[in-house]
């Protein structure tokens, strides 16, 4: 695929952008422990690119086991994703956080969280831009 600014020659459909940044979200969920998911993707989910197209904000919120060491899991989670995950950047911020660039051109942020005195893993998604309709999603 050729990347134009946010629009994609040959992209793909906005469904399969959104299932790959989904199927990209749950492998990183899949390595916490005891991890419970809450999707948090917001209503207005969708938003235009430039050139056509639009991509998805997908958010999910995932409750790990008690005793989860955050910052070890940031820490290792690069070398237990594979090659498809390239660490875009690890972020100096009083939380533990990542962020990679999926194979399939979604960005994904990875931070932790102490919410309400307990441990939130937080994954945001943004998925490529696909062609399609949002209000038929």
């Amino acid at each position: 695929m050729t990347m134009v600014g946010c629009a994609m020659a040959g992209r793909p459909t906005l469904e399969q952008a959104r299932a790959d940044t989904e199927a990209a979200m749950q492998r990183i969920a899949d390595e916490i422990p005891g991890g419970v998911v809450e999707v948090r993707t917001p209503d207005s989910a969708y938003l235009a690119c430039d050139g056509g197209g639009y991509y998805s904000i997908n958010r999910w919120a995932v409750t790990p086991q008690p005793g989860f060491d955050g910052e070890a899991f940031v820490d290792a989670l690069p070398g237990r994703l594979g090659s498809d995950f390239v660490v875009a950047e690890t972020v100096d911020i009083r939380s533990p956080a990542v962020a990679f660039d999926h194979a399939s051109g979604a960005v994904l942020d990875v931070k932790v969280l102490g919410v309400e005195g307990d441990i939130v893993v937080d994954l945001l998604g943004l998925a490529p831009c696909g062609d399609g309709d949002p209000e038929g999603v």
